[in-house]
């Protein structure tokens, strides 16, 4: 039997112990190497029994590792040795992160951001949570993380006194972990949607205090956050003056709590449209951080009892997070949904700290919390702050809003207790099939934040939604609704930015408990979103309305699911065309069946959703039209003139985007122009009716529609007429192919890389991102010359998009599958494995994937080594 292992874990933080003991003493743990696979030099140790965990390792190509062992503990011993190897800064790091112990361990950091880290995640509370939750978790998963927090600690050991490969070094914080801190750490990743997102406004909630009292008191540390503070300049006597401003405040901290830095693709094409014996085709495309605790690790994993599982997962944990069996493939997007909901909380007259629910008021919770801080001469101090929490959850000091003496926010949180997560991928391990796959979801309901799309060797293709989403009643649900149809400033903007905004003194907005749900307060999985079709379904972060454009998947689904019949992105539309078995790119080929080497071609097509709609409408507009007046524009951060005045002579680039494709190669011209000019667009003027699209979105249609330029070319022709002068002033062609603009930096070269943005709508995202909570030194780029320009001095800087990107074809006799990870296997930039598979993607150079133990052993870079514990 095949199986999976545990995927990606989303959990909480833990103590943990003050230290570790190494394990190096040589009665209990030995370990060798091998430079070639013709000889296995095997362990030995002073002990007569048997190893307690022992795992072989055999590196191939690019440093992937094919790890076996006995069982699941021998494996994942082996998964923490590889992960202490490649990436083991990034574990230690993130536990003192997730713990709250930063500013013990490195200091205050920049600005003081370590404090602020620690306080939220001490107020978060997700250490003792995962604590306990460790201590009655199943014999499976205590096994699987003893054994995986074994492996890294061997593998720091065998680091010796210099520290690991890459950016951490012999820092004095690299100290062993133990499992609950490993499992800790993984609980963290499923808070990714929703207390991560907001733990910046928790640490700075301070009630309102009198302005004599604070002169007398005054701590900077918790210095109160009044109306005045944060609307500095309200005027009594115009509320509705003041409300417009806190709502613009609050609309750019609730355009901050989108998940911007995850993202991805996934398609699963049943036997109806594939070519060959009747299976499926899964491509799984997850777009992720290129730097920073978010990246994936390749990994091949196999038992003598039967497991045999491929895919990644994130470093620094064990399992697998997306891969496949010999029966089942899946994948996972970041849903549109909702995994918290946000309150306005109307407070008691007579005291700040108190809240009112259905008129009757309620005491806040407050707890002291307190920071120890390495400073730079060595000493250690401490910080304390008292912080509050409501039945719902920490109040946050949310911008525009901040904690005035009649209001303040708050937040519920869906996966704050989601242990299940790591009991349900733990359990994968034991299904045979798609269907034992689809049964564990729905035994365990433990999917934090994803979608599901999977295929079978049958033919068959699943999607679902089966992530943590809280549970609102109809009633609840109806008033929400009203409140946006009614224009509610705060709740509109806080929608349109993905945020469900209730409010928190009406007890009817309270989380509703179902029959069936894994927890208190959520949708069960019997109402959750899903299909099973035998031609495809497929996701790109949009709602799971268009998980099949044909059909589109309707039903009575929660609000906090997402939305149906509203205007989809172009990347969605894109991945749609593609899947079309009408598709007129015609990747499937003349017979519309698809193969796995037409779904790699597919993948990497880059062809732009909005230049296959838009381009030869906005060259016939140009042609028309080739000189257009422009304005001078201002730089309002410096007041400097930014582009002048002048009329713009538009032939040129006409020309350019004519000639173009659409495609975003790296031996194109057009997309560089293209960008420039789709990127003084908004992201919801891409997709609805309004200064560039014309026609009217036709929920029956919702991948054709809208599709037609506006009546009013100006604006059009004015942004392309902007991007002529940005290109120009920045000293870039016109014709500049992509290859000349966009890159990554690896290791200190400059790499070209093909793809475009979700707002390009290339299936093969390729862009900027940040929200990386790694300490190492980040990545920067150049700042835009242009106010409203996509493009830097240097170019297009990128940092983020398709990470491991595989495809697994069941059509034929047996699994083939290949794969790339875009930014390799390891931290080291001396190993020749750090630029390799960059170099391969830029390429579109494909690595088919070593599955059988001959294949491995044989393979031209094949490298063995055996590590083990007594």
């Amino acid at each position: 039997m095949i199986g999976a292992l545990l995927v990606l874990a989303a959990c909480t933080p833990s103590e943990g112990p003050k230290s570790i003991p190494l394990p190096t003493s040589p009665d209990t743990t030995t370990t060798s190497t091998t430079t070639t696979t013709t000889t296995t030099t095997t362990t030995t140790t002073t002990s007569t029994a048997p190893p307690r965990l022992q795992a072989t390792i055999v590196r191939t190509a690019d440093g992937v590792p094919h790890i076996s062992g006995r069982d699941l503990s021998d494996v994942a011993f082996g998964q923490g040795y590889v992960s202490a190897d490649d990436h083991g800064c990034t574990l230690i790091d993130q536990v003192l992160r997730v713990t709250g112990q930063r500013s013990r361990a490195q200091g205050p950091g920049p600005d003081g951001e370590n404090i602020e880290s620690d306080f939220a995640w001490q107020a978060i509370g997700l250490a003792d949570r995962a604590a306990a939750d460790f201590a009655n978790a199943s014999d499976r998963v205590v096994e699987q993380f003893e054994a995986f927090s074994d492996g890294w600690n061997q593998g720091l050991a065998d680091a010796g006194d210099d520290g690991f490969e890459g950016w951490c070094g012999d820092a004095d914080w690299v100290r062993p972990v133990s499992a609950v801190e490993a499992y800790t750490y993984a609980r963290s990743v499923s808070l990714l949607a929703s207390g991560e997102r907001l733990a910046d406004f928790i640490p700075t909630a301070q009630p309102p205090i009198d302005p004599e009292a604070e002169a007398a008191e005054a701590d900077p540390a918790t210095e109160a956050n009044t109306d005045v503070e944060v609307l500095e300049g309200d005027d009594p006597a115009a509320p509705e003056a003041t409300d417009a401003r806190r709502a613009s405040a609050a609309g750019a901290g609730f355009a901050g709590l989108r998940p911007e830095g995850l993202g991805s693709n996934a398609w699963a094409i049943g036997t109806d449209q594939v070519a060959g014996d009747g299976g499926g085709i899964l491509l799984g495309n997850p777009h992720f951080p290129w730097e920073g605790p978010l990246r994936f690790a390749e990994v091949h994993l196999t038992t003598d009892d039967g497991v045999d599982i491929y895919g990644a997962q994130l470093i620094g944990l064990p399992g697998v997070a997306l891969g496949f069996t010999d029966t089942f493939a899946w994948s996972h997007t970041v849903s549109a949904g909702n995994r918290f909901t946000a309150y306005t909380l109307a407070l008691d007259p007579e005291s700040p700290t108190s809240y009112l629910v259905d008129g009757e008021s309620r005491p806040m919770e407050a707890t002291g919390y307190s920071v120890e801080i390495l400073r730079p001469d060595g000493s250690i101090d401490t910080e304390t702050r008292t912080l509050y929490a409501t039945e719902y959850g920490p109040v946050i000091d949310f911008p525009g809003i901040g904690w005035s003496e009649s209001t303040v926010l708050t937040y519920r949180d869906a996966n704050i207790d989601n242990d299940e997560m790591i009991e349900f991928y733990a359990d994968i391990v034991d299904a045979v099939d798609l269907d034992e796959f689809i049964a564990a979801h729905e035994l365990h309901q433990g999917v934090p934040l994803f979608n599901t799309v999977a295929v079978s060797d049958d033919g068959r293709a699943w999607y679902a939604d089966t992530s943590a989403t809280p549970n609102l009643s109809p009633e609840a649900e109806e008033q929400y609704n009203l409140k946006l149809l009614g224009g509610d400033l705060l709740t509109t903007i806080a929608r349109d930015n993905g945020v469900v905004l209730l409010d928190g003194s009406d007890s009817g907005n309270r989380w509703q408990i179902s029959l069936g749900a894994r927890d208190d307060g959520l949708v069960p999985f019997s109402l959750q979103p899903q299909t099973l079709r035998t031609d495809h379904v497929f996701n790109a972060n949009d709602s799971y309305w268009v998980s099949n454009a044909t059909q589109p998947l309707e039903g009575e689904y929660s609000v906090l699911h997402g939305r149906s019949d509203i205007p989809q992105s172009m990347r969605t539309r894109q991945n749609a065309t593609v899947l079309d078995p009408a598709d007129p790119l015609g990747l499937a080929g003349d017979d519309g069946l698809w193969t796995g080497d037409e779904v790699l071609t597919a993948a990497f097509d880059n062809t732009s959703h909005s230049a296959l709609l838009l381009r030869p409408q906005v060259v016939a507009a140009c042609r028309a039209n080739p000189l257009v007046e422009v304005a001078e524009l201002i730089d309002e951060s410096d007041g400097s003139v930014a582009l002048p005045a002048e009329t713009v002579d538009l032939t040129a680039a006409c020309d350019v985007l004519e000639a173009w494709d659409g495609r975003y190669d790296l031996d194109r011209s057009g997309p560089v122009l293209w960008r420039e000019t789709m990127g003084r667009f908004s992201g919801a003027e891409l997709r609805t009716t309004g200064p560039l699209l014309g026609d009217e979105f036709d929920p029956a249609d919702p991948v054709g529609s809208p599709s037609q330029l506006a009546d009013d070319i100006a604006p059009v022709l004015t942004a392309l007429a902007r991007a002529v002068q940005t290109l120009t002033k920045i000293g870039f062609e016109l014709d500049a192919t992509l290859g000349a603009a966009q890159f990554t930096e690896r290791a200190g070269e400059r790499i070209a890389v093909h793809g475009g943005t979700n707002a390009d709508g290339v299936t093969n995202v390729i862009q900027w991102g940040g929200g990386n909570s790694s300490s190492a030194p980040q990545p920067e780029r150049g700042d835009a010359e242009v106010p409203g320009g996509t493009i830097r001095p240097e170019g297009f800087q990128t940092n983020f998009g398709t990470s491991f990107v595989f495809m697994v074809d069941y059509s034929g006799d047996e699994p083939v599958a290949q794969a790339l990870l875009t930014y390799g296997q390891t931290d080291d930039i001396e190993s020749a494995t750090f630029l390799s598979q960059t170099l391969r993607f830029a390429e579109k150079d494909w690595r088919p994937l070593l599955l059988d133990r001959d294949a491995i052993v044989n393979d031209d870079e094949a490298i063995e080594r055996i590590v083990s514990l007594s």
